[in-house]
């Protein structure tokens, strides 16, 4: 069986030096988690003899590897894969490199003025001065403690509040099974380890949040798809699925589902679990946007519904908190602790000490809920005015595929004859960031996409002023186009 690395190959005719391609191939393979973090490349002699090239362009391939921490060396053992520490993949490019392909692995670096690709909070929305008041207070009580390694399934104290604070909003989750994580892609990357063997079958949603594909393809499974819909997937055709293979996992956003907005109705949710239960279907539900409902109806999260711990729930708090905290918690049925705490504890040990206690201090102190007060406001007022901006200057050409009555995405769906490439093409010439629909999918090359007529918009980093002006810049697009069409051409850049 070929090793991964052995993909790499050199094209000595192109007039990218032979170390770039190297580098940029191995680079490919880290971050699409085909070469998984702490495993080791090969020697710098059994690459370059594999390669038929000089051990020094090998050398300084690795080296520039390192410098950007996609690699690290371990004196006299060799180069190994670094970790990737991101929720939402950040990912700096060259501008050669700068493509739709390249957004699959997550989030470029966003150079335009109005950033509707952001999913999380622009920074002057951080509560600081309440978060520092936390962090004060933790090392006036704790000293030193505060920075010791806490247990790997997290901060006791922590767990407790973390239970409190669901149990009054309609969810009892027992503090023994809940587990502190370094955000939310830890958690999935955790899970995905002691579940999946290498070739097992999974489920997920599509279109779907990317960095989910991702760790499934870095366990090789076999991912396939279940369709949209405006109140949850097909459960038709999700038990045809199920009655002819056997999956391991579903992967699902049942609220405010990231890209398309969509909540599940209540009833499939009870109907998934049900089909849980019968099939021995192991559920991860992700949620990050649950309290962000603007139409009076409060949703439930899956794991509500579940009597017999089939879902595994994941709750982070970087789109409506601070992401750089890396915080995040997930629920694990007892069965299943041991291999997730030996997970956890070969990853990073345990989540930073201070970060949880302060947090811990947060919750107890009301601190969270008077940010989630305030944060609910804004984004609501956020919502409603690109939501009317869409109306008055999107449509028509453009489809608002569903309204979704709370989150932060709105997911639309271009005209006849415009993919989602040439849109986010033209859209950065104008100096608007968005997300086209390709990178959603399980294959995001746009030439294969069902979804490259769709786009994602975000709110979570704009400003109404940005909103109103983005809007008004994508306006701009179309009319250039319908000003062209009788020429027969049209310019998107």
């Amino acid at each position: 069986m070929k090793e991964i690395w052995e993909s790499i190959s050199v094209e000595r005719n192109s007039s990218k030096p032979i170390y770039q391609q190297v580098y940029n191939q191995i680079k490919l393979l880290i971050l699409d988690r085909r070469l998984s973090a702490n495993s080791q490349l090969p020697a710098i002699r059994k690459m370059a003899g594999a390669l038929d090239i000089n051990p020094a362009t090998v050398v300084k391939a690795y080296e520039s590897l390192e410098e950007e921490e996609y690699i690290y060396k371990k004196v006299g053992s060799g180069s190994f894969v670094a970790p990737i520490q991101e929720d939402n993949f950040y990912y700096r490019s060259d501008k050669e490199e700068d493509s739709l392909e390249m957004l699959g692995y997550g989030q470029i670096e966003i150079d335009e003025d109005i950033n509707f690709a952001s999913a999380t909070p622009s920074s002057s929305l951080f509560p600081v001065e309440d978060f520092k008041e936390a962090i004060n207070k933790v090392l006036d009580r704790d000293k030193g403690e505060a920075f010791t390694y806490q247990k790997s399934q997290g901060y006791y104290p922590l767990r407790e509040s973390i239970q409190e604070y669901f149990n009054k909003n309609g969810m009892s989750i027992p503090v023994n099974e809940i587990q502190i994580v370094s955000g939310a892609q830890q958690a999935i990357d955790l899970l995905v380890k002691i579940f999946l063997d290498y070739g097992d079958a999974v489920l997920i949603e599509e279109p779907t949040y990317p960095g989910a594909i991702s760790a499934f393809k870095s366990r090789a499974a076999e991912i396939d798809t279940l369709p949209t819909m405006e109140d949850g997937v097909d459960l038709d055709l999700l038990e045809e699925k199920l009655a002819k293979k056997n999956y391991r996992l579903l992967f699902t956003m049942t609220s405010f589902q990231n890209p398309t907005g969509i909540c599940w109705s209540e009833a499939k949710k009870k109907r998934l679990i049900e089909l849980a239960e019968q099939y021995n279907l192991i559920i991860i539900e992700d949620d990050c946007l649950s309290e962000l409902s603007y139409n009076g109806k409060s949703y439930l999260p899956l794991k509500a519904y579940d009597n017999s711990g089939q879902v595994i729930y994941i709750k982070s708090f970087s789109k409506i908190f601070m992401p750089g905290l890396r915080l995040a918690f997930l629920t694990l049925p007892d069965k299943y602790r041991s291999k997730l705490l030996a997970a956890k504890h070969a990853t990073d040990i345990s989540t930073a000490g201070l970060t949880q206690r302060a947090m811990d201090y947060y919750f107890r102190e009301g601190l969270w809920d008077k940010h989630l007060k305030k944060i609910k406001k804004l984004f609501q007022e956020r919502y409603q005015l690109m939501l009317n901006e869409i109306r008055k200057k999107l449509i028509p050409p453009v489809e608002l595929v569903y309204e979704p009555n709370g989150g932060i995405y709105f997911w639309l769906k271009l005209p006849d004859g415009i993919s989602a490439e040439e849109f986010y093409l033209a859209a950065r010439e104008y100096k608007v960031a968005l997300l086209p629909g390709d990178i959603f999918k399980l294959d995001n090359k746009p030439e294969n996409s069902g979804e490259s007529s769709y786009f994602r918009l975000s709110f979570a980093a704009v400003s109404d002023s940005e909103i109103k002006t983005g809007i008004s810049r994508l306006k701009e697009i179309f009319e250039n186009i319908n000003d062209n069409r009788d020429k027969g051409y049209i310019p998107l850049v």
